[in-house]
């Protein structure tokens, strides 16, 4: 937010920057900064194209990625979308095990555009995806492999009533604020499937908050403001110093999978899938 020291870093006069950012405001037809004498900042529209060019230009990057493995005597690549920490060693594993045996292909982690992330899948932005399937199931050319099933637990401070307890009853955990953490708007689906959890029981909860980043829950768990819903098998990633895990009396169980395009022809992607299924186990993760 500096002309002077754009300037200086490009080893080229003031003025030269500010004719080329006029330049290119008269081209786009809107103002990219507001100027004063002491500063200079985005404007609304400002603000909105630079986002876009980084990603854009994140996607130029990953072209040249590709490219450079190409020549590099890498000449396959699968583009992995990358949602969150959750379920991270289920994604590693089989990750790392086709690395292992296909050593001649690039794996490219990208991440998740979550508004975005069905239309990529489709168009073979991203090759593969471990997602939960049902978010993708009105469309027969989104096909699905490795399922996991995992059941659930809920997270609590130590300081918290049910802390210590070996399980809570339905009709407990309705009495008290419980968030769902890591679903935004576009996955209401997965709010429904929460919520059925207690409606197949005559339950309605009423102290449901939905928190959009499984880290922001986790933060707000920590503050003892509230319990949250977990993988069993994601305990490890939180310190029992501070948390405390309780079983619940009646399971609750989601489906995850790896996600792709039937129309994706991408050879990569097709070795991955082989595996994947060659070794798939409709496992519970624990």
């Amino acid at each position: 937010m500096s002309f002077s020291k754009a300037a200086e870093e490009m080893h080229v006069a003031q003025s030269a920057v500010s004719q080329q950012i006029r330049a290119m405001e008269e081209e786009l037809g809107f103002a990219l900064f507001e100027r004063s004498t002491r500063r200079v900042s985005f404007t609304d529209a400002g603000q909105s194209f630079y986002v876009d060019c980084v990603k854009l230009m994140a996607g130029l990057d990953e072209a040249l990625a590709r490219a450079a493995s190409k020549l590099n005597g890498k000449k396959n690549f699968l583009t992995v979308g990358i949602e969150g920490l959750m379920q991270c060693e289920v994604k590693a594993e089989a990750l790392k095990a086709f690395e292992r045996t296909h050593p001649e292909v690039d794996i490219i982690p990208k991440q998740i555009d979550r508004d975005r992330k069905y239309e990529d899948l489709l168009t073979g932005k991203i090759d593969v995806v471990f997602d939960i399937p049902k978010y993708y199931t009105l469309n027969p050319h989104i096909k699905k492999c490795g399922i996991v099933r995992n059941r659930h637990c809920l997270m609590v401070s130590k300081d918290h009533p049910l802390a210590g307890r070996d399980s809570v009853s339905k009709e407990e955990l309705a009495q008290y604020v419980t968030f769902w953490g890591g679903i935004p708007k576009v996955e209401d689906y997965i709010t429904s499937m929460y919520l059925d959890y207690f409606r197949a029981s005559g339950i309605e909860p009423e102290n449901v908050i939905y928190v959009p980043e499984q880290d922001i829950a986790t933060f707000m768990v920590a503050l003892n403001m509230g319990g949250n819903i977990v993988p069993v098998s994601e305990r490890r990633r939180w310190s029992t110093e501070l948390y405390s895990f309780v079983e619940l009396e009646e399971p609750l169980i989601f489906e995850s999978a790896w996600l792709y395009s039937s129309d994706n022809e991408n050879p990569a992607l097709l070795q991955f899938v082989n595996m994947i299924r060659q070794n798939e186990k409709n496992s519970l993760r624990y």
